[in-house]
C-alpha cells in the first residue's frame, strides 16, 4: 500500500511540473532565411526632370482713356436722361447742374468740364434743370444734402439763383458759376466768356461782312435778337454789340427778345421784317439757341440767300455752334463771335476742385476772349464745334 501511495505522489508531482513548463515563456526560434546582400555599386539616383522656368505673364498695358472722347460719351448719356456720373479716385465729388443739356453750347461746355474732371481724377454727378428756376434751386439744395465737395452750375436766372448760392455759402460748399453770374451770394469763382467782347466782336464781324459785300456801313439796317435779359450774358452781349455798333455807325432798327428760344427767334424775325421791311442784317446773341428759328423765318420770307446773292441778309451769330458754322460754310452766315466752350467748363471744374481742397484761388473771375470765326477760318480745328462736332 505504501508503495502505491508513493507512486501516486510521484505521478502527481510529474504532472504539476509539466503544467508549469507549459505555462512558462517560450523561445522564438531565430529566422533561418539568408539576408539579402547589399550590392556593391550604389544605385543610380533618379534624375529629376529640369523645371521649366515659369514665364510671367506680360502685364496688360493700361488702356489710356481719351478724356474728350469719354466726356462726349458721358454727355450723350446725360442728354438722353441716362445716368452719366463719373467716378474718379481723388476722393472729391463735384455736383454739376446744367440749365439744359440739349442745348449744343451748354453740352459743349459740359464736355469740357467732364474732360478736365477726368484729367483731375475728380468724381462728377450731373443734373439737368431743364431751364427751370425752381428745379435748379431744388437741385442745389439736394447736392448740399448729399454732401458734395463743390458745385458748378450755369444759373437759369441771375437774380433768382442768388438764393441757391447763399444756401451753398451757409453750408460751406464752394459754388462756381459758368457763363452767367448771380446777383447775390458769394461765388467761389465765375468762369465765362467776356460777353461784352462777344457782343463787340459781333459788331466788328458785321462791319467786316458789309465791307466784303460792298455794302456801306451807314446803309445797314440791323435787327438785334436779344437773349433773356434776366441773364447777365444777354445783358452784356447787348451792351457790347449796341455800343460797338454805335461807334462803327451801324444802325440798329429793332431790338427784340427771344429768351434763348428758337421759336421766339422765329417769331421775332417775322415781326421785325413786318415792322421794318428794309432790314438787311441780323445779329443773334446766341446762334445755338436762335439760328434754327432765324433760318426758318428767312426761308418763309424768301430772304435766305447766299453771300453771292445781292438780296443776301447779313447774319452774325454768337456761341460758335456747329449749325451756324455750317451756315458759314454754305454761304448763309457771315461770321460768329464764339465762346471757348471747352475752356469754360474745364476752368470751372478746376476752380471748384481747388476751392474744395481749401486752396485760395488766384482769380475769382475768369473771362475768356471770343473766338472770331469767318468764312476764311471756319475749318480751323481749334473752334470748339470743330473739335468735338457737337451738332
Amino acid at each position: 500500500m505504501k508503495t502505491q501511495k508513493w507512486l501516486t505522489i510521484c505521478l502527481v508531482m510529474a504532472m504539476i511540473a509539466v503544467a508549469i513548463v507549459a505555462c512558462g515563456p517560450q523561445d522564438t526560434p531565430e529566422p533561418t532565411a539568408t539576408p539579402t546582400e547589399v550590392p556593391d555599386e550604389e544605385p543610380t539616383p533618379t534624375e529629376e526632370p529640369e523645371a521649366t522656368p515659369t514665364e510671367e505673364p506680360e502685364p496688360t498695358p493700361t488702356e489710356e482713356v481719351d478724356p474728350v472722347e469719354l466726356a462726349i460719351e458721358l454727355a450723350e448719356k446725360a442728354t438722353r436722361g441716362e445716368e452719366a456720373d463719373y467716378e474718379g479716385g481723388s476722393g472729391y465729388l463735384i455736383g454739376v447742374i446744367m440749365p439744359r443739356l440739349d442745348n449744343p453750347g451748354f453740352r459743349a461746355m459740359y464736355i469740357g468740364l467732364l474732360a478736365r474732371a477726368i484729367e483731375l481724377d475728380v468724381s462728377v454727378t450731373t443734373l439737368d434743370a431743364q431751364d427751370s428756376v425752381d428745379t435748379q434751386l431744388a437741385m442745389i439744395d439736394d447736392l448740399i444734402t448729399r454732401g458734395v465737395d463743390g458745385i458748378v452750375f450755369v444759373p437759369v436766372d441771375s437774380a433768382a439763383l442768388s438764393t441757391g448760392v447763399i444756401n451753398a455759402n451757409e453750408a460751406g460748399v464752394p459754388i462756381v458759376a459758368m457763363d452767367r453770374s448771380t446777383e447775390g451770394g458769394e461765388l467761389a469763382a465765375l468762369v465765362e466768356s467776356d460777353n461784352v467782347k462777344i457782343g463787340e466782336g459781333g459788331a466788328d464781324l458785321m462791319a467786316q461782312a458789309a465791307e466784303d459785300l460792298g455794302v456801306a456801313i451807314e446803309d445797314l439796317k440791323v435787327l438785334e435778337l436779344l437773349g433773356d435779359m434776366n441773364t447777365s450774358a444777354a445783358v452784356d452781349r447787348h451792351e457790347g454789340f449796341s455800343t460797338r455798333a454805335e461807334e462803327l455807325g451801324i444802325e440798329i432798327v429793332s431790338e427784340l427778345p427771344t429768351y434763348w428760344e428758337p421759336d421766339r427767334a422765329n417769331a421775332a424775325v417775322l415781326d421785325g421784317f413786318q415792322a421794318n421791311p428794309d432790314i438787311n442784317a441780323i445779329y443773334m446773341a446766341s446762334g445755338c439757341a436762335m439760328y434754327p428759328g432765324v433760318k426758318s423765318a428767312l426761308e418763309s420770307l424768301d430772304k435766305l440767300h447766299e453771300r453771292t446773292n445781292p438780296e443776301h441778309v447779313i447774319l452774325i451769330s454768337s456761341d460758335g455752334c456747329a449749325a451756324p458754322l455750317d451756315g458759314i460754310r454754305n454761304g448763309y452766315v457771315d461770321g460768329d463771335s464764339a465762346h471757348q466752350m471747352l475752356a469754360i467748363g474745364g476752368e470751372a471744374v478746376e476752380a471748384a476742385f481747388n476751392a474744395a481742397q481749401g486752396e485760395e484761388l488766384d482769380e475769382r473771375t475768369i473771362r475768356l476772349a471770343p473766338d472770331l470765326i469767318t468764312p476764311e477760318n471756319v475749318e480751323e480745328p481749334t473752334h470748339w464745334a470743330n473739335a468735338i462736332r457737337v451738332e
